[in-house]
């Protein structure tokens, strides 16, 4: 698992305003899409695979954050 997408939820988890973009996504491509896309903004790097793996490890934490 990447530490990097670790540390960009942490933030996130600490940024109202970025879980409410992230809650935009249409789905899970475009969920996956905005998080790299989001997470370069924010000087992070990692590719949409390493974003997939998070989402596989954490799936039930991530449900309940942005459903």
């Amino acid at each position: 698992m990447s530490k990097q997408v670790k540390q960009f939820h942490e933030l996130i988890s600490q940024n109202p305003s970025l879980v409410e973009k992230l809650k935009s996504a249409s789905d899970r491509d475009n969920f996956v899409e905005l998080t790299v896309q989001l997470g370069a903004e924010y000087g992070y790097s990692f590719t949409s695979t390493e974003v997939e793996v998070y989402i596989n490890q954490n799936m039930l934490t991530l449900m309940r954050q942005f459903s």
